[in-house]
């Protein structure tokens, strides 16, 4: 598990910021919507105040050697070289992620990344983590968001905690026990559970007092929230061999990813789904 603290600046008491948390892109295989995450970047390439971080699985990064290999290569995308596929799934994620990379705060890796690094040799997160100027993140990662006021001395914390996650869950409750048991387990301010490919939020309150003796001791709720953060894959693709999800009779997976608004100055955050 890793930590970073990111410093960012902002002007007053309205300013907004937005963290989006891009990851299980799943390219190179047909049934990733490739327009779909090609139109997110483009958005957050153009929004101000914002900020993404990489939740894993930016490609499929399945060789020959394994188990989910479709040697007729009927769900590889056309663009994908079947004896260089890594290198050609590195390009096409550098050459996507590249116009937002001056906004990328890090790079989660996921299963996929670890298995073709174990099975194949090949550091995939490395190599895209060097070609974009990013820093990998590991499996896991807290973040400490530190904003500061411009011309002025006051700072604001607002603490992270995001992981690839390894749930094998399919019911929505499921999933969202996976979510609750990391964020019971750390200790943040917000959440990101990836690898499960869907969208569900969940706050939870916890009653506190202030950590400062100056400002009283009056008990306050003091509210985290969490998502678990979407996929660009689709389950079920018409007219196309059946994806591995719809082999196992999946549920359709949620095409999006989570987007939280933060609030330094009062303190309110929330998370939206990002289609």
């Amino acid at each position: 598990m890793n930590t970073k603290d990111i410093d960012i600046p902002y002007k007053n008491s309205s300013s907004e910021f937005r963290l989006y948390a891009l990851g299980d892109i799943h390219a190179g295989t047909i049934h990733c919507v490739e327009e779909y995450i090609q139109r997110k970047v483009r958005e957050i390439k153009e929004d101000r105040n914002t900020y993404w971080i990489g939740m894993g699985d930016y490609a499929e990064w399945i060789t020959p050697k394994d188990k989910r290999f479709d040697p007729a290569q009927k769900v590889i995308a056309d663009w994908v070289e079947p004896d260089n596929i890594a290198e050609t799934q590195t390009k096409w994620l550098v050459n996507l992620l590249s116009p937002i990379k001056n906004k990328c705060v890090g790079l989660l890796y996921g299963n996929h990344e670890d298995s073709i690094r174990m099975y194949n040799h090949d550091n995939v997160q490395k190599n895209l983590c060097e070609r974009l100027g990013v820093d990998n993140l590991g499996y896991s990662c807290f973040l400490r968001l530190f904003f500061h006021r411009d011309n002025s001395k006051e700072t604001h914390l607002v603490k992270g905690a995001f992981t690839h996650g390894a749930s094998g869950a399919v019911t929505e409750g499921a999933k969202l026990m996976a979510l609750m048991r990391f964020m019971k387990a750390f200790e943040s301010d917000i959440y990101g559970y990836a690898h499960v490919h869907d969208y569900i939020p969940k706050a939870l309150s916890r009653m506190t007092i202030p950590d400062s003796s100056r400002v009283g001791c009056d008990i306050q709720s003091k509210v985290t929230i969490g998502c678990t953060t979407g996929s660009w894959f689709r389950t079920y693709t018409q007219g196309v061999i059946a994806s591995y999800g719809e082999r196992k009779a999946y549920p359709p997976t949620e095409i999006c990813c989570a987007k939280y608004i933060i609030n330094p100055n009062t303190g309110e955050l929330d998370v939206h789904k990002s289609a």
